[in-house]
């Protein structure tokens, strides 16, 4: 095991997972001293190192308690469960630990320990187990999300979750801040599936859920925010995420509340507002419960979000109303090409016609005037369907008492004309 009572100051003592040589001698010769003992049967604990486990507290001659057997086989199993989690996993659950250790120190109702240690029979650990009053928490860390781990990660996350409310304790995730993405055009935070499996459910988000239930009636709700909605109804359902991180020389959590919105992957949320920062110590400010917020800063962030709707609203229906005024407008300018193009095109088929009329009556005066032999035979034959007899008929009929001098349509070529006819009639 790698941890073990200091009998002198009365507190749990841990070995660091990385030591120089000089380091591990040093801890050798301390527990020779007797110095450290078995948390559980008070026994001398000596101090072993391996290639595989590195440093590690054990009890003379190997005779470990029942007690300690059983907490290093479930520490096995934790150190498995950590595998795909990088270095600042590490570092941080220290940071946390510490930090709910010393308000464990004054605050009486507080119990903790490490999830392995607390629960040893479990299967699966939180990183750290929590109890106020009559109330457990199991807390934990998630770092190194990829798309290649995601859905099994997310997989896993949800098991553990159940694992964890079916064994007694309220589950609490803490993400690296590197996993926070955001679409900041368009209002909205993306998730990993894994994201969206640890996200809470709390009492801030269910005041967070009261106010929005009536805003969210107003159909162009979203629009103001310009954020693309994918549900046609969605549910108002809003959940926290918290993001661990080094800022200058303290460790921060940030509070991030959304807005659920859709089942498809990749997973995109509506964002309540750019969150905000925490200490660490005081995220965890313990009352009755873990608040994981300050409900002074959400109060104000829930007015601030009513005054950013209105004046969105506002603004949206003055755009709405500036681009429906101008396309009125380039509708009427439109129209009016329009009437002016069919004037014109209207003068325009006038003046052709007018023209080819003019033309026709040219073509006809000029045909009259030289039309052919030939041409009359066909216009009397094959166009007014004049038999040859009729057509005599009408020469010698007709004509003579019309008079050639009488008709101005008649030229001295078709004088010509008709005496041809008259001599063919006769031939045939």
């Amino acid at each position: 095991m790698r941890e073990a009572l200091h009998v002198i100051d009365n507190e749990i003592t841990s070995l660091p997972d990385s030591a120089t040589r000089e380091e591990i001698d040093n801890f050798k010769k301390l527990a020779e001293k007797g110095l450290f003992q078995c948390p559980y049967c008070k026994a001398k604990l000596i101090i072993k190192y391996g290639e595989e486990r590195g440093q590690y507290f054990s009890h003379q001659h190997s005779e470990a308690c029942e007690v300690s057997k059983k907490i290093d086989q479930a520490e096995k199993r934790y150190r498995k469960q950590l595998v795909r989690e990088t270095t600042n996993h590490h570092a941080m659950l220290a940071i946390l630990h510490d930090e709910l250790a010393n308000q464990a120190k004054i605050n009486s109702m507080i119990q903790l320990d490490y999830g392995y240690k607390a629960k040893p029979e479990l299967k699966e650990y939180p990183d750290i187990w929590m109890k106020i009053g009559e109330k457990e928490y199991g807390l934990s860390i998630v770092t190194s999300v990829t798309s290649a781990v995601d859905s099994k990660l997310a997989g896993q996350i949800t098991k553990r979750q159940r694992y964890f409310l079916e064994h007694g304790m309220e589950p609490i995730w803490f993400i690296e801040k590197e996993e926070q993405s955001i679409e900041i055009s368009k209002n909205a935070l993306v998730l990993w599936d894994a994201e969206l499996s640890i996200s809470s459910k709390t009492d801030e988000d269910k005041k967070w859920d009261a106010m929005l239930t009536e805003l969210v009636k107003d159909k162009d709700f979203f629009a103001y925010f310009n954020y693309p909605v994918s549900m046609d109804s969605p549910t108002v359902d809003v959940r926290s995420m918290y993001y661990i991180y080094s800022n200058e020389d303290r460790t921060v959590v940030k509070v991030m509340r959304f807005l659920k919105d859709g089942e498809v992957k990749p997973y995109r949320a509506f964002l309540l507002n750019e969150g905000y920062e925490i200490p660490f110590a005081d995220a965890l400010v313990v009352k009755n419960e873990i608040l994981l917020s300050q409900p002074k800063v959400e109060e104000e962030n829930r007015k601030e979000f009513i005054k950013k709707f209105q004046r969105l609203r506002i603004q949206f229906h003055e755009q709405r109303r500036m681009l429906e005024e101008q396309r009125r407008l380039e509708a009427q300018k439109r129209e009016q090409l329009m009437k002016e193009k069919i004037e014109l095109e209207q003068e325009r088929k006038k003046l052709l016609l007018q023209q080819m009329l003019e033309q026709k009556q040219q073509a006809s005066n000029h045909a009259a005037r030289n039309i052919s032999y030939g041409e009359l035979k066909t216009l009397l034959r094959e166009r007014i369907h004049l038999t040859q007899k009729e057509q005599m008929e009408l020469w010698t009929r007709f004509m003579p008492q019309l008079g050639l001098g009488n008709s101005s349509s008649v030229s001295d070529e078709e004088v010509f004309v008709m005496k041809k006819i008259d001599l063919d009639f006769f031939e045939e």
